[in-house]
């Protein structure tokens, strides 16, 4: 029966295709130990895709939107925009499969960000938001420009998931666990998702989860990254109720990354919580 949820998954449909190329897939993968692309992303079929999500024991996936301008970090990261509209339509096309996240322009230039949420939430039915300061106004997460937006989050009762990693910017200071802190001290109502784990900062940002449980942290493929040890070491024991399992699909196959993620010695209990009990709290579902 299936009952994982995965909290990062970009499936092969054309607007994500789109963006993400087969060389950057196959690069990305190989540097956090993926054997191959996935098949269904190749082909773009989404037939394909739910066969490989059944294969993994995955419910739901949950599909971020996004809007946020190109930049350049070294290699040359495309601009990406997905009508939340067009999320919408894949939440209802595929009910019960996928749950959808807003993308949300924090610099309000596709839109003012805090009535696109209202519209997001209560007119298109979609669970949450997915904001990326460092590409978006080239800042941090604690950004009194984004502050309304939050606000608005807490009073709608969404979660916020802050994009951040390596590439959540034009350099990984704005990824720096300090920031996160400050916004979670600022706004402990408020529900974080953390995607991408806050790497490479693994233990710093595993301190701040500590503190704050308001906090939660998606390192989805960056568990198999240098360090990412410690995430696992947290899902085990004291932040078992705040660490969120993702595939970062399609830059690491959903089965796969399933089968890997079973192989590194997590508990029956915090393998649970990893895997499905501690989204579905954060998705209310």
């Amino acid at each position: 029966m299936n009952r994982i949820i995965d909290m990062r998954c970009r499936p092969p449909l054309p607007e994500f295709r789109e963006y993400f190329d087969i060389p950057r897939i196959t690069w990305h993968g190989a540097r956090t130990g993926a054997k191959q692309v996935s098949r269904a992303f190749v082909e773009g079929s989404m037939d394909l895709f739910f066969e490989e999500m059944d294969q993994a024991g995955i419910e739901i996936a949950v599909v971020q939107g996004r809007n946020s301008p190109a930049v350049f970090m070294g290699k040359q990261f495309n601009a990406a925009f997905i009508p939340n509209e067009r999320l919408a339509q894949i939440q209802d096309q595929y009910a019960g499969r996928f749950v959808c996240f807003a993308g949300i322009d924090v610099s309000n230039t596709a839109h003012n960000a805090v009535e696109e949420t209202v519209r997001s939430i209560k007119s298109l039915g979609l669970k949450g938001i997915f904001i990326e300061p460092g590409r978006q106004i080239q800042s941090t997460p604690d950004d009194e420009r984004i502050f309304p937006v939050y606000e608005k989050c807490i009073e709608l009762d969404i979660p916020v998931n802050l994009m951040s990693g390596p590439y959540a910017g034009a350099d990984i200071g704005v990824s720096d666990p300090l920031y996160v802190d400050r916004l979670c001290t600022r706004y402990p109502e408020l529900k974080i998702i953390l995607g991408h784990g806050g790497y490479p900062y693994v233990q710093q940002i595993l301190g701040v989860a500590f503190k704050h449980t308001n906090l939660f942290v998606s390192p989805d493929m960056y568990v198999f990254a240098p360090g990412g040890q410690a995430y696992i070491d947290a899902a085990n024991g004291a932040l078992r109720d705040q660490m969120v399992y993702g595939s970062a699909y399609p830059l690491r196959p959903v089965t796969q990354t399933v089968s890997d993620t079973l192989g590194l010695g997590l508990s029956a209990d915090s393998e649970r919580a990893y895997l499905e009990l501690n989204a579905r709290k954060l998705l209310n579902i």
